[in-house]
């Protein structure tokens, strides 16, 4: 589809960056205890507990067996004790790292959790030992992004050159995510400029023709708007999982992000039976999961929407709005799916928002409600914007002319000005959707916010 939906970007919020390793049952102990350890400092570092986060790492890097998982370990160690601004102790525990191998010169060089050990003495030893590591390494690192814009939307109060100034981003420079900064930051606005919501988000492009470049959005809410801010109830129950579905997808997207990391991805990702699949079904390793959903889904419709609405765990919510897209019909995912576009936790709203654009841009007539998807619009994220307005881009060109007509003068005075700073945003997901529907809405084929902003002035104003 033409929104991009799947592996070539990815958005890093204020969540933590690294991902620990579920810890495995049949591990040798000191294995077992690295991981346990780590765990823990992840837990840390998400609460901005630096003190536990670098001394957690500290002692899994010392359990740890040789190998990556020790450099790793040791390397996180130095960021959170840095981070606690003890940059001696950072500056030791780090120069393990290297010694242990670590050798991804560039995001050592580039993280700002280790800005404060730019000066010290040590620091050009450390880099140039980190090089050497990787001159002799048997694979390349993730790739190091270049940040190519940063955005600012949703306050009347904060613009983009604040939010550049106050995280120190510069523009074509390199870029790493920290998550813990991050956080720091969205505070720091928080509380300067009285704001009810502020939040971070790095997009990454490691596909097509963006490859290797990075985005930062500062996404907010006024104090006076925090009504952006309402969101289902976060549900408390358990649901059976139905005939292991919820597990099954897990296993699924667990296998293709493996294969994708690994660039074994087929280059046939494209669904064949449903609007959307995340990444289709083309290697084999994958072939055998889609035969199974498309056997199962249909009669667990229910099941799989009482999983949305009354499940705690917002992974299984996730998974259960990805299998809904096996509905024997558009219209049964369209209308299990729409009640939960407000979901209380971004990843599901995600999901499902997901789900229902792919869906409704294969349709060939309306399956939402365009007030549902007009109200979305508004909401304080990124992630569920984007979608949002390309949900409804999609829903009008499936409107007939004269309802089309109908909706128009309302949608303009309800999304007019934001979808206009929508579309002077740098990032081209967040930006291409709200041109989208302007163009629908006016007929004009204008590309900048100034062509649109002068367009929208000229309207006529309608009470209401």
């Amino acid at each position: 589809m033409r929104f991009v939906m799947a592996l070539g970007v990815v958005a890093l919020g204020a969540g933590c960056a690294h991902s620990p390793r579920a810890a495995d049952a049949a591990a040798p102990a000191p294995a077992s205890r690295a991981r346990q350890l780590s765990a823990e400092a992840e837990q840390a570092y998400d609460s901005l507990d630096f003190e536990r986060c670098a001394e957690r790492f500290r002692a899994s890097g010392e359990v740890a067996g040789e190998g990556p998982d020790r450099s790793e370990s040791f390397y996180r160690a130095a960021g959170c004790a840095s981070l606690a601004g003890h940059a001696d102790a950072a500056v030791e525990v780090l120069k393990r790292a290297v010694q242990a191998g670590y050798y991804d010169a560039d995001h050592l060089e580039y993280d700002p959790e280790l800005a404060a050990l730019h000066p010290l003495p040590a620091w050009s030893g450390i880099v140039a030992e980190a090089r050497a590591n990787l001159a002799k390494a048997p694979e390349a690192p993730f790739m190091t992004m270049t940040l190519m814009g940063v955005d600012a939307f949703g306050s009347r109060k904060v613009d983009r050159e604040t939010v550049q100034r106050l995280m120190g981003l510069e523009v074509g420079k390199p870029v790493v995510h920290s998550a813990a900064i991050f956080k720091q930051k969205e505070a720091a606005l928080r509380e300067q400029y009285g704001l009810a919501f502020a939040r971070a988000s790095m997009s990454i492009y490691f596909a097509e023709e963006r490859k290797g470049t990075a985005f930062v959005v500062m996404d907010m809410v006024d104090a006076e708007d925090a009504s952006r801010l309402r969101f289902l109830p976060e549900p408390k129950g358990h649901p059976t999982d139905p005939e292991g579905l919820l597990a099954r997808w897990s296993d699924y997207v667990e296998r293709l992000q493996q294969l994708q990391m690994q660039g074994k991805l087929s280059e046939d990702s494209s669904c064949k039976k449903v609007a959307h699949c995340i990444g289709g079904f083309g290697h084999p390793d994958l072939a055998p999961f889609e035969p199974e959903f498309l056997a199962k889904v249909p009669g667990q419709l229910d099941a799989l929407t009482a999983v949305l609405r009354e499940e705690a765990d917002p992974e299984k919510r996730v998974s259960a709005a990805y299998l809904l897209a096996y509905a024997p019909t558009v219209e049964e995912t369209a209308q299990r799916l729409q009640p939960f576009i407000r979901d209380s936790q971004s990843s599901v709203r995600n999901s499902v928002l997901r789900v229902l654009t792919a869906t409704q841009e294969a349709a060939t007539k309306p399956l939402v409600d365009v007030a549902t998807v007009a109200d979305a619009v508004a909401m304080p994220t990124a992630t569920d914007r984007n979608k949002a307005t390309y949900l409804l881009s999609y829903l009008l060109e499936d409107l007939s002319p004269e309802v089309l007509k109908a909706h128009r003068a309302g949608l303009l005075r309800q999304l007019g000005e934001r979808l206009v700073e929508m579309s002077a945003l740098t990032l081209p997901i967040n930006r291409d959707p709200a041109v989208l529907v302007l163009k629908h809405l006016s007929g004009e084929k204008y590309e900048t916010a100034d062509e649109w902003r002068a367009w929208l002035a000229r309207q006529p104003k309608t009470a209401g």
